[in-house]
């Protein structure tokens, strides 16, 4: 009974760790990631034959239409402050330098 109870706290442990703060260097990246503007229309096509002889197309277009136009350093910051539970080691303007 007691290996149960052992069991259970070592897993209960897992599950609260997986709800704590990222490592800064991972929340920086993702955050980066997802500030960066993107391109404003973009598309995939594709075009072929089918090994039965038929013919196939399709066409995806997206359109992005921007996040509103806010500050894309204070949204860098509140969205690493939200993952890590710390501010950024670099501003956004340093991590964004090389796009």
């Amino acid at each position: 009974m007691a290996r149960v109870w052992a069991y259970g706290i070592a897993a209960a442990g897992l599950v609260l760790a997986g709800c704590g703060p990222m490592a800064l260097p991972e929340a920086e990246r993702l955050c980066a990631e997802t500030v960066a503007p993107k391109a404003p229309v973009s598309g995939e096509g594709k075009m072929g034959v089918t090994s039965g002889g038929n013919f196939r197309s399709g066409l995806e277009v997206t359109f992005n239409f921007g996040t509103g136009g806010g500050d894309p350093g204070v949204a860098y910051e509140n969205c690493v402050r939200a993952r890590a539970g710390q501010g950024p080691s670099r501003p956004y303007y340093v991590v964004a330098g090389g796009r």
